[in-house]
């Protein structure tokens, strides 16, 4: 049985391949190493997005709490 990642393990998964792509784009400047920088901008884009609605959500559920 494996334990899911959240939202936010994911966006560090996501950040951390993107520095080893960037890092491969520094040195080589290809076509491939272009391609897999920009996938991973995209995945911590979307993660990003997901982890913000969850923040958002967790802060108007505890105000909401805090008034009953």
């Amino acid at each position: 049985m494996s334990i899911e990642d959240d939202t936010h393990d994911k966006l560090t998964k996501a950040y951390l391949e993107y520095f080893k792509a960037n890092e491969k784009f520094e040195r080589f400047k290809g076509e491939r190493t272009m391609q897999e920088s920009r996938k991973w901008l995209r995945e911590i884009r979307n993660h990003a997005k997901q982890r913000a609605d969850e923040i958002l959500t967790t802060f108007k559920n505890q105000k909401q709490d805090k008034k009953k």
